[in-house]
């Protein structure tokens, strides 16, 4: 069912915010307190509201050495100055991939090293469905460089980090 899934835009009541090329992409993470997300390339740091899809702040050039608070951790830039930022990305980490009310975000890789991400919606499974039943999923990604992809705190935003792109999905 996943091979021949077409690549769809999550359902409602997701909503695109923003696609964003970021070259050098390396890792992103979100505020446990709000829809921010922080964004790490190799040309700096910036920082994406994710309910709108507006850059809020950007730090341009290479990474200090205080950039990074300990493993998988970055210090924030403009409005999540002096925070840090628990991040997922190449080198590792993760963010959530379920939400509150049941949202969830399956990776399935049936050809590497080509990830496919699959939204679930709530009180649904995408393994654990009757005989006469299909599985209930949206593909709404396949890329062959994958970083990570999962939900704010609250689970009213979902970033995918692949490649040089970010995509970012949310809901009210």
């Amino acid at each position: 069912m996943v091979r021949t899934a077409s690549l769809v835009a999550p359902p409602r009541p997701w909503r695109a915010a923003g696609v964003f090329a970021v070259p050098a992409l390396e890792a992103v993470g979100f505020d446990r307190s709000s829809e921010l997300l922080l964004i790490i390339s190799g040309e700096g740091r910036g920082v994406i509201d994710c309910s709108t899809g507006e850059k809020i702040a950007r730090k341009h050039g290479p990474l200090e050495p205080d950039t990074f608070a300990g493993p998988l951790q970055a210090m924030g830039i403009g409005p999540l100055e002096g925070q840090q930022i628990a991040t997922a990305g190449k080198k590792g980490g993760g963010l959530m991939r379920t939400t509150h009310d049941g949202w969830a975000l399956e990776i399935v890789t049936l050809e590497w090293p080509r990830a496919e991400i699959l939204l679930v919606p709530p009180r649904t499974s995408l393994f654990a469905c009757q005989e006469d039943e299909h599985a209930r999923f949206s593909r709404i990604e396949s890329h062959p460089e994958l970083h990570t992809c999962g939900f704010s705190f609250s689970g009213r935003s979902l970033a995918i980090a692949a490649g040089d792109d970010l995509t970012i999905y949310c809901r009210d």
